[in-house]
């Protein structure tokens, strides 16, 4: 049961990180890294809702018309760069100034702060478990 377990996880990992761009990779459970933790949770209801309370606010957003999609888009940038201004800015292909105003939005509506290394870690998890529970 665990070995099977074990494999579902690797094959999930590795579909995602090909990312459609044709067949997934071989993969073995220690090559997930933190995807072990994440796909470890076999209650994908509960991975869902941990995903709704971090990022929620930004799909309310969304359907506001605040800009919930670029304001994802931009939290992952900014988190895959680690914080750097510009790099993240330029895979977005906007100016520095609009993705720093984009990340105060994303503090404002969420209540956390993106200085703070647990709150990246928060949005980070999420970020991957959305990517699960699609």
């Amino acid at each position: 049961r665990k070995a099977f377990h074990e494999a579902r996880c690797a094959l999930e990992a590795s579909a995602l990180a090909a990312n459609g761009d044709g067949p997934p990779e071989v993969a073995s459970y220690r090559d997930l890294g933190a995807f072990q933790l994440i796909l470890s949770l076999q209650d994908d209801e509960a991975l869902r809702l941990y995903c709704d309370s971090v990022l929620g606010p930004l799909e309310h957003a969304n359907g506001k018309g605040l800009g919930g999609g670029e304001l994802e888009r931009s939290l992952e940038a900014f988190i895959e760069h680690n914080g750097q201004w510009e790099s993240a800015a330029r895979e977005l292909f906007c100016h520095r100034h609009t993705l720093r105003y984009r990340i105060r939005r994303i503090e404002e509506l969420t209540g956390r702060d993106l200085t703070c290394s647990r709150d990246r870690i928060e949005f980070w998890l999420a970020l991957r478990g959305r990517e699960l529970v699609r």
